[in-house]
């Protein structure tokens, strides 16, 4: 069996839709699936182990592991799925439209998080790189070529989209408690900009955990700010049980929420939440099980609230990932740590267009 070099996945310029994304994906895992049907190990082993030791060889198989990675991290990445995808053309300046009644924030080169100015309804976006290096030792290797280096692949999309993740958290925190300095709606009796452009938080009804009416008013308060569409709750892990609960008011409460078997049994069954009340729910672990973060961003120093999750708004109205690189795996023979290293890296950068667009979900 030979390997055949596959042809490069270039993303669209401009808008990269949810489309082209989960065709994709849906095509790489029908494609692996009937791959690894077909496989004899020991003649890939073979191979990989002739490709490693000849000149060029580790970038053929550098050029073989891209694709996969980057199908799989746009299709699973929290930020792919939250915001929209744009991929700049070469030399292009990233500039989204924005309104200038409306806050907006961004990550700095840095990675921190910051308000950025509109001018004219437009904001320019900094990008930065997303890199990881995970190297595959000699002797290690040895053992079964074709496992360690898929192994390896994992490693490079894990630690990629951690660090994906872990800075667009940092903006969500930063942004969605952007809520002062935005002056008067003129024109809109009885209304602010202040009320109606910037974020909000909603406070559950059973303390310690998510409920019912919680996300139910939550997603109601969206209509007030004309935001439609759907929407996404981002919660950890283990809020999950909380979903499952949603019926269960405590002791003596008589229940605080509405019995329905099937979606529990889903919930229970599946592992999976799926969505909830109209809601895609995503989880990640870099989102605290309960946070405690500034009401206003911009006084740190003043009140705070415990935040258990967030509920956003479609992607169009949160913002933009900005796709400067998509993804570059460079390879070399590092004599120091005695191994293969596969250094993978991405130019990005994360643009929440609209703060109303956000919703923190609090306990007491």
């Amino acid at each position: 069996m030979s390997l055949i070099a596959s042809q490069p996945l270039a993303l669209p310029n401009k808008w990269v839709s949810r489309k082209f994304i989960n065709d994709e994906y849906e095509n790489h895992m029908t494609a692996s699936q009937e791959l690894k049907a077909s496989l004899n190990h020991d003649a890939v082993n073979a191979e990989i182990a002739e490709l490693s030791n000849s000149p060029g060889g580790l970038q053929f198989m550098a050029k073989e592991i891209r694709n996969p990675l980057l199908r799989e991290s746009l299709y699973e990445s929290v930020t792919g799925n939250l915001l929209q995808n744009y991929k700049l053309s070469q030399g292009e300046t990233a500039e989204f439209w924005a309104d200038i009644d409306v806050a907006a924030a961004a990550i700095g080169v840095g990675g921190l998080p910051g308000q950025v100015e509109v001018k004219s309804d437009y904001t320019r976006v900094d990008t930065r790189m997303f890199a990881a290096a995970p190297y595959v030792r000699w002797n290690v290797s040895n053992l079964t070529k074709f496992d360690i280096l898929g192994a390896t692949q994992q490693r490079l999309k894990a630690s990629l989209m951690l660090q994906e993740a872990a800075a667009f958290f940092r903006l969500l925190v930063y942004a969605s408690g952007l809520r002062s300095q935005q002056g008067t709606t003129f024109g809109l009796s009885g209304t602010s900009a202040a009320s109606n452009n910037a974020p909000v938080s909603v406070p559950t009804s059973t303390a310690g955990r998510l409920s019912v009416d919680q996300l139910a008013i939550a997603t109601a308060r969206f209509g007030a700010r004309l935001i439609k569409g759907p929407k996404k709750l981002l919660i950890n892990p283990e809020r999950q049980a909380d979903l499952v609960l949603f019926n269960y008011g405590g002791p003596g409460t008589g229940g605080n929420g509405y019995f329905a078997p099937n979606i529990q049994e889903m919930l229970l069954n599946k592992g999976n939440t799926g969505s909830f009340l109209g809601n895609d729910v995503y989880e990640d672990i870099v989102v605290p099980f309960e946070q405690t973060v500034a009401v206003d961003s911009l006084v740190s120093g003043g009140a705070t609230e415990k935040v258990i999750g967030y509920l956003l708004g479609p992607a169009e109205y949160v913002g933009v990932k900005v796709i400067r690189t998509d993804l570059v795996i460079e390879t070399m023979k590092d004599a120091t740590r005695f191994s293969d290293v596969f250094a993978g890296w991405m130019d990005l950068g994360y643009y929440i267009r609209f703060v109303k667009a956000l919703q923190r979900l609090t306990t007491a």
